[in-house]
């Protein structure tokens, strides 16, 4: 037993010097860096959830001001900040090909789902996003705009039962699982039921993608530090069981499609004709990064998971916050209103295209309405 604490206390010692080595390398290249805390390096409060990224990197931009660029630690692996706007432009778009790799962990043999377009980098991900570029043309997102109109009205009939029950609602929870709903049958083709039923697997595994137990973040200490070590260990990023279920989701459908025949205005169905045809029909291309790669099974599972994972959260976190305002500036509240009511009449209803002309509703939600009634655009959410 003895040996056993000896061993231990060596191999903690040993990786608390290694982190402490990793928190020297900016300084040693003369780049200024903040002071990085053992072992989450500068962004612990992100990863307990008690910052979001944006308002830490205001935070950082803040207290760096008259700096270039910043170096920063995430866990012991470095990352480059740049601040200065002709800096962030040139890579963005002149030096673009040296930095397309966001140096997020992925292992797409053990861990296909991790393997998405977020995450991948290089050839792949060029490729990945000829692809997969097309499928968010104004065209194809009109396809899918009568199933998010029929999920609406799922939440419409849930908020009136709820009206006449006691009349308290808690919103955010409600328009999670209204987002879940649209981009489980945009996504996956299938009815996730999360409306009639909080409990419904879809909207579980949504909430267990987002929640981290001790063992997440000690797993994401390994990920984030020894990148190779992970791979090795065949860690994923999320959980065994939300990884199990969308996994299994995916593959079920597709297959179940193509043995028969079935096909549906969604995302999923983009999905299988790039498995089947390599790009999609109108858009055929000579790019070499295309022609001639197909689709795996893997890669549409990791796009469908993505989508899904990325639009349902951001998505009734956005409109909470957006209803919220309203609530607490009536004015702002029937101006939004009046555009609704005008423009529903103009196109006989609820179409996409009254929605693509509600300028006032998409500043309230993208923007910000200081009190004089003119526009503050600040930033934007991104809403798949």
């Amino acid at each position: 037993m003895e040996s056993i604490m000896v061993l231990f206390i060596i191999a903690l010692s040993l990786i608390y010097v290694y982190f402490k080595k990793s928190y020297n390398y900016w300084s040693g290249m003369g780049v200024p860096q903040l002071s990085p805390s053992f072992p989450f390096g500068d962004m612990a409060s992100v990863i307990f959830r008690k910052q979001n990224m944006g308002d830490k990197i205001k935070e950082i931009y803040e207290k760096m001001k008259g700096h270039r660029y910043v170096g920063l630690y995430f866990f012991s692996r470095s990352a480059f900040l740049p601040l200065d706007p002709v800096l962030i432009k040139d890579i963005l778009s002149k030096d673009f090909q040296h930095f397309h790799d966001r140096g997020i962990y992925y292992d797409e043999k053990n861990d296909p789902l991790s393997a998405h377009l977020f995450s991948i980098a290089g050839p792949k991900w060029k490729r990945l996003r000829a692809k997969l570029t097309p499928a968010f043309s104004p065209g194809k997102l009109k396809y899918m705009f009568g199933t998010i109109v029929e999920c609406g009205h799922q939440m419409i009939s849930k908020l009136n039962e709820i009206a006449e029950e006691d009349g308290e609602v808690e919103i955010k929870e409600i328009l999670a699982r209204y987002t879940t709903d649209v981009i489980g049958s945009c996504a996956f083709g299938l009815e996730c039921n999360c409306m009639r039923d909080q409990n419904a697997e879809f909207r579980f595994m949504g909430k267990r993608a987002f929640t981290q137990t001790v063992g997440d973040v000690m797993k994401m200490v390994i990920i984030r530090s020894f990148p190779p070590l992970a791979r090795i260990l065949r860690l994923g990023v999320f959980s065994g069981s939300v990884t199990s279920f969308f996994n299994r989701v995916v593959r079920e459908t597709l297959e179940y499609r193509e043995k028969n025949n079935i096909s549906r205005q969604d995302f999923l169905q983009l999905l299988i004709q790039l498995r089947k045809d390599g790009q999609l029909d109108e858009e055929m291309s000579n790019d070499k990064h295309t022609i001639g790669t197909k689709l795996t099974i893997e890669e549409a599972a990791a796009q469908a998971f993505i989508f899904f994972l990325a639009g349902f959260e951001t998505t009734s976190t956005t409109i909470s916050f957006a209803l919220f305002e309203m609530a607490q500036n009536q004015s702002i509240q029937e101006r939004a209103r009046e555009e609704v009511t005008r423009l529903f009449d103009k196109h006989e209803g609820l179409t996409y295209d009254a929605v693509m002309e509600m300028s006032y509703v998409d500043t309230i939600l993208f923007g910000n309405i200081i009190p004089d009634g003119l526009f503050e655009i600040q930033c934007c959410s991104t809403v798949f």
